[in-house]
C-alpha cells in the first residue's frame, strides 16, 4: 500500500511539474495573431523510427506516425499511432516468429529553451506475449512518456527530432525496458 501511495505521489508530482512548466511557458508566449497564415500553418506531422534493437536472438524496430495542432508558438499537442515489429529466432528445430504490435496515443511537447523540449505522452500498446503454453496472446499495456529531446531545424519547414523518453507507469515499467529513443522526421513542428 505505501509502495503504491508514493509512487502515485511521484507521479503526481510529475504531472503538477508538467503543468507547471506549461504554464510557465503560456505566460512567456503571446498567442496566435489573427493576421497568421491560417490554421493549414498550425498542423504539423512526422514519423518516427526508434528503439531499434538486436538482442538475444531478437531484432525489433518500432515505425510510429504522428500528427498534430501547434496551441501556441511554444506548445504543440497531437495523437501517434504506433507499428512495432520483432523477429524471435530459436534455434534448432523450433519455429521462427514475426511478431506485429501496434498502439496509439496523444503527446504533448513544451519548447524549453531554443530548439530542445520538454515531452509527455501516454499510449496503449497492444503486444504479444508468450503464454505459459507457449501459444502467443496480444494483449493491451498502457504506458505514461515523460522526457525531451531536441529539434534540428532547417531553413525549411522540415526538422529532426531526437527524443529520450522513460516509461513512469510503474505496472509496465516493471514488465518492459523503461526508455524509449527515437528519431523522427516532422513538418512544421
Amino acid at each position: 500500500m505505501t509502495i503504491k501511495l508514493n509512487v502515485s505521489l511521484k507521479t503526481l508530482f510529475i504531472y503538477l511539474l508538467f503543468f507547471f512548466l506549461i504554464n510557465n511557458v503560456y505566460s512567456q508566449s503571446s498567442r496566435y495573431e489573427k493576421n497568421d497564415d491560417g490554421f493549414k500553418n498550425r498542423l504539423w506531422y512526422g514519423i518516427n523510427l526508434g528503439n531499434i534493437g538486436l538482442t538475444n536472438n531478437q531484432f525489433y524496430i518500432n515505425l510510429s506516425f504522428m500528427g498534430g495542432l501547434k496551441i501556441m508558438k511554444n506548445w504543440n499537442a497531437g495523437a501517434i499511432i504506433h507499428t512495432n515489429y520483432t523477429y524471435l529466432w530459436q534455434p534448432g528445430n523450433n519455429p521462427s516468429f514475426n511478431i506485429f504490435d501496434y498502439g496509439f496515443g496523444g503527446l504533448t511537447t513544451v519548447k524549453i529553451y531554443r530548439n530542445y523540449f520538454a515531452q509527455l505522452e501516454a499510449d496503449k500498446m497492444y503486444i504479444s506475449r508468450f503464454t505459459i503454453d507457449r501459444d502467443l496472446k496480444r494483449e493491451p499495456y498502457l504506458f505514461t512518456y515523460i522526457g525531451g529531446g531536441y529539434q534540428y531545424t532547417s531553413p525549411r519547414k522540415w526538422s529532426m527530432i531526437i527524443t529520450l523518453l522513460y516509461n513512469i507507469n510503474p505496472d509496465t515499467n516493471q514488465e518492459f525496458f523503461p526508455l524509449n529513443y527515437r528519431a523522427a522526421f516532422v513538418h512544421n513542428f
